[in-house]
C-alpha cells in the first residue's frame, strides 16, 4: 500500500480495526459513524505502512457549504489520525507534507485546504504547522468539542 491512498468499501472491515489512542478519541468521530456518512464528495483516504492500514482521513469537497469560513475554491481536510500502533513513525507529517501532490493526482482542484483542530490538542496543533498549515488566527466555536483553531493550507 502506498503512503495515501483512496478508501475501497472492502477495505471496510481492516479501517474498522483501526484504533486511537485514548488522548485523541474526544477528537475525531468514532470510525463507523464515519464510513456511514461518506458520499461521493466526501471521500474516505487511508494511510499505508507497508502493506497495512496506518490511518484515516476524509476530503470534504463540500466543506465551504458548511463552514462559512473556507472559501467555496477549497476543500476540507477531517477525521486525520494515525492509528495508535503506528504513531511515533513520522507518518502523520509524511502524510501532511504529501497531502498536496496526492489531491493533485486524485483530481481535487482546490486552492486551499481548510482543517479545524481543537485547541486541547497540542499534539496535533504544531504538526500541522510542520506541514504547511498556517493558523488564520480566528476560532471555530460550534464543534461539539470545545474552541478550535482554524487552519489553512495553500495548494
Amino acid at each position: 500500500m502506498t503512503l495515501l491512498s483512496p478508501y475501497r468499501p472492502e477495505q471496510r472491515e481492516r479501517v474498522l480495526g483501526l484504533s486511537l489512542h485514548e488522548a485523541q478519541r474526544p477528537f475525531v468521530a468514532p470510525i463507523a459513524q464515519t464510513l456511514a456518512e461518506l458520499h461521493p464528495r466526501l471521500g474516505a483516504h487511508l494511510i499505508g505502512d507497508g502493506g497495512q492500514i496506518a490511518g484515516f482521513f476524509l476530503i470534504d469537497q463540500d466543506y465551504a457549504q458548511h463552514y462559512s469560513f473556507a472559501p467555496a475554491d477549497s476543500v476540507g481536510l477531517r477525521s486525520f489520525f494515525i492509528d495508535q500502533r503506528f504513531q511515533g513513525k513520522g507518518l502523520a507529517k509524511r502524510s501532511l507534507q504529501a497531502l498536496p501532490d496526492y489531491l493533485r493526482a486524485q483530481g481535487v482542484a482546490a486552492a486551499a485546504v481548510f482543517l479545524t483542530v481543537n485547541c486541547k490538542n497540542a499534539a496535533a496543533i504544531p504538526l500541522y504547522r510542520q506541514c504547511g498549515f498556517e493558523d488564520t488566527g480566528e476560532l471555530y466555536l460550534d464543534g461539539g468539542y470545545g474552541p478550535q483553531h482554524i487552519m489553512r493550507l495553500a495548494l
